[in-house]
């Protein structure tokens, strides 16, 4: 072989068809029979074909320069009991808008799809397929859905956070662990000694641990003058009101200086208990858009999670390899401490 580059021209003349078909073929196109996708590839790497990097940017970087004509819907899945509440909290609502921003650039739209209680998977799936969307993105949902009967592996799938289980898809979400870690270490650093963390039980199993692990390795890892037990609210899954008579307790007994927490109604809790914010503890959240009455904390960056998320089910879309094997992939963005006047720094 001569040191000359492999081209789509080469490839066609070897099987005899034009390079535009061996161009669908090498991006899986479902245009191109399974058969002659596979022939192509298998010639493709008998004669060393390699993608000319140059080419693929000079084409991508026409592509930017175009107007982009709107010509498919991403799908939104909210299978919400009441499915107007899903975009009231406002870390979802950021996801929605990182999401629609992001596919608008590709020339798709963002459309919600309502999936209510009486409408069967097979229902939802022949609506999606009727309106030729090929990806979909599933919000968290406070439970898991009767909806295994659907083909998800027809669909590009992307679902946001760790809520939903019993779906096989690729996930983006906050990096949990790390949020925790970075806000401990942070709050530490502004010079508070003895640091608390107080969260509901069945939110961290449900998250799968990842706040308790943060916590725990900061601790560890800094290490802590002082490691207090976290407090473990015992709360049902739909209940929002922490015992003030557990609180008062944990507090009498470890004394904190400082609170990080990610319950909405522990400062409505602090303040029943005559526990002034942050005159006689510094509070801080593990995130400021779902408890915005919590001045201090870590940004989640959930709108650049939405945005990852568009850009990766549009990926999928456009790769479209059915040929390898899935496995699951989970993406992570990382969360950023803001200040605020509940939890000042001491040095």
């Amino acid at each position: 072989m001569s040191n000359q580059r492999v081209t789509l021209k080469d490839i066609a003349a070897k099987l005899g068809i034009s390079h535009a078909t061996v161009s669908l073929a090498l991006k899986n196109h479902p245009r191109i029979s399974a058969e002659r996708r596979q022939q192509v590839q298998i010639a493709a790497e008998e004669l060393g074909y390699q993608p000319d990097p140059m080419l693929s940017s000079l084409v991508a970087y026409r592509h930017s320069k175009r107007s982009v004509t709107i010509h498919s819907a991403i799908a939104w899945i909210n299978h919400w009991d009441k499915p107007g509440e899903l975009r009231q909290l406002h870390e979802f609502d950021l996801y929605w808008q990182g999401a629609s921003k992001a596919v608008e650039r590709f020339g798709y739209r963002l459309e919600e799809f309502i999936w209510n209680q009486d409408m069967t998977p097979q229902r939802m799936e022949t609506i999606l397929r009727t309106r030729g969307i090929k990806g979909v993105l599933v919000p968290p949902h406070p439970s898991q859905p009767h909806w295994e009967e659907f083909h998800w592996q027809d669909f590009a799938v992307i679902r946001f956070g760790l809520s939903i289980k019993n779906i096989a898809s690729h996930l983006v979400t906050s990096d949990q662990m790390q949020g925790v870690y970075l806000a401990t270490k942070t709050i530490s650093e502004y010079g508070y000694e003895r640091i608390g963390f107080v969260i509901a039980e069945h939110f961290d199993a449900h998250l799968g641990g990842n706040h308790m692990a943060g916590f725990q390795a900061a601790q560890r890892i800094i290490p802590l003058r002082h490691a207090l037990p976290p407090l473990l609210l015992p709360l049902k899954p739909n209940e929002r009101e922490p015992s003030t008579t557990m609180l008062k307790k944990w507090l009498e007994k470890y004394k904190p200086d400082a609170v990080l927490t990610t319950e909405r109604a522990l400062p409505k809790a602090l303040r029943e208990l005559g526990i002034r914010v942050p005159q006689d503890l510094a509070l801080g959240s593990t995130s400021l858009s779902d408890i915005p009455e919590i001045g201090s904390g870590l940004d989640q960056n959930s709108e650049e999670i939405g945005r990852v998320a568009a850009e990766n089910v549009i990926s999928l879309i456009n790769a479209n390899d059915e040929s390898r094997a899935f496995i699951p992939r989970r993406i992570l963005v990382a969360s950023t401490w803001r200040d605020g006047e509940s939890l000042p720094r001491r040095r």
